[in-house]
This record gives C-alpha cells, sequence and structure tokens, in this order.
C-alpha cells in the first residue's frame, strides 16, 4: 500500500509540475508576441531600415558568403543592376541595438522565395522568428512561427501550408516535405546578433 501511495503522489506532483511548465511555457509566449508587437509599430514608423546588407557572392558558392554593406535602399538597387544578390538583410536599430533583421533569399530560376523576419530582444537574444516560403515546387506557401526564450531553447515552434495560388490550407505531399529541407537555403536563422552572418560589418 505505501508504494501505490508513494507512485500516486509522485504521479500527481509530476503532473502539478507539468501543468506548471506549460502555463509559464504561455505566458512566456505572450510575453513575446507583446514585445514583437512593439517593435512591429517601431518598424512601421521607421519604414527604412537603418542598416542593410546583402551577400554579393556568388549563389552556388555556398561556403564562401561575401557580405557587403549598403548605404540606403536605392544604392543596393544600383547595384544589383549589375550583379544580382540573392540573400539580402534588412535591419533595424533602436538605441543602437539591432532589434529586427529581415532576410530576403530567393533563388535565379525565381522558383521560391523566402522571408525570414527576426525580433532581437535588446540583450541581443532571439525572441521569435516569422517565415513564410513560397516556391514552385508543389505550389505551397510555407508559414513557420518560432518563439525562443533567453537561453535561445525553443519554446514552441508552429507549420503551416497553404496553396500558392488560392491561399487556402493545403495538405503537402510526401515528395514536397521530404525535399523541403532541400528548398530552403540552409539555416535561415539565428539566435544572437552576433550570429548574423554580417556581424562584422556592424558598427
Amino acid at each position: 500500500m505505501r508504494k501505490v501511495h508513494s507512485l500516486a503522489i509522485l504521479i500527481l506532483v509530476l503532473s502539478i509540475q507539468i501543468v506548471s511548465a506549460q502555463a509559464n511555457k504561455k505566458t512566456e509566449i505572450k510575453s513575446i508576441d507583446a514585445y514583437c508587437k512593439t517593435v512591429d509599430a517601431f518598424v512601421k514608423r521607421n519604414k527604412n531600415p537603418q542598416l542593410i546588407f546583402a551577400d554579393i557572392s556568388d549563389y552556388n558558392d555556398d561556403l564562401d558568403a561575401k557580405w557587403r554593406k549598403f548605404a540606403s535602399e536605392k544604392a543596393l538597387e544600383k547595384f544589383r543592376e549589375k550583379t544580382e544578390t540573392y540573400t539580402i538583410a534588412y535591419n533595424w536599430r533602436k538605441n543602437g541595438k539591432i532589434i529586427q533583421t529581415n532576410f530576403t533569399l530567393f533563388s535565379p530560376s525565381g522558383d521560391w522565395t523566402q522571408y525570414v523576419y527576426h525580433y532581437f530582444r535588446p540583450n541581443g537574444t532571439l525572441a521569435k522568428v516569422e517565415s513564410e516560403m513560397r516556391t514552385f515546387y508543389g505550389d505551397m506557401i510555407v508559414l513557420q512561427n518560432l518563439y525562443f526564450d533567453n537561453n535561445g531553447k525553443l519554446l514552441r515552434k508552429t507549420t503551416q501550408y497553404k496553396d500558392l495560388t488560392t491561399q487556402k490550407p493545403k495538405k503537402p505531399g510526401k515528395d514536397f516535405l521530404r525535399d523541403f529541407t532541400e528548398i530552403k537555403n540552409g539555416e535561415d536563422y539565428f539566435k544572437k546578433t552576433s550570429k548574423l552572418p554580417f556581424a562584422k560589418l556592424i558598427k
């Protein structure tokens, strides 16, 4: 009887801990969403990004990225008239700290485009990533949201699939799910501003 009683108490304690952890996670995610709204409002008020970078290396040269800083969007567009850039990063700073980085990635063939929006805390840690990928492969839109705590631990990840034309929910085929990681351009988010691929160019 004592063993049964002890087991019941242990199960109860574990259940309470699990419920408490889930409640704390929900609270933290709500806090992150609230913070991201303030970042969105800041970006909306300051439409022009303060820092613009682009990888000017050859598209097929995955191991040798060459990041370059551009003074303005106009300067970037002028450069792209002669040499295309397939990975661009737009950055917004508040009080000298990067709080949002928006990556635009696409292929020379135009088969796919991916937008990856990073929300950084003032201490430089990643709070949330919103990713949108549009591809003619399977005619899909893939939407992903990822939440992170201050230590970089993933709190929640959601994925939605939609039809590229109708934008209605669409179930991906097995082939698409198998090849999806090959379509994506490698690791598409960074957990700290110091880990951004152009971090050394930031003054």
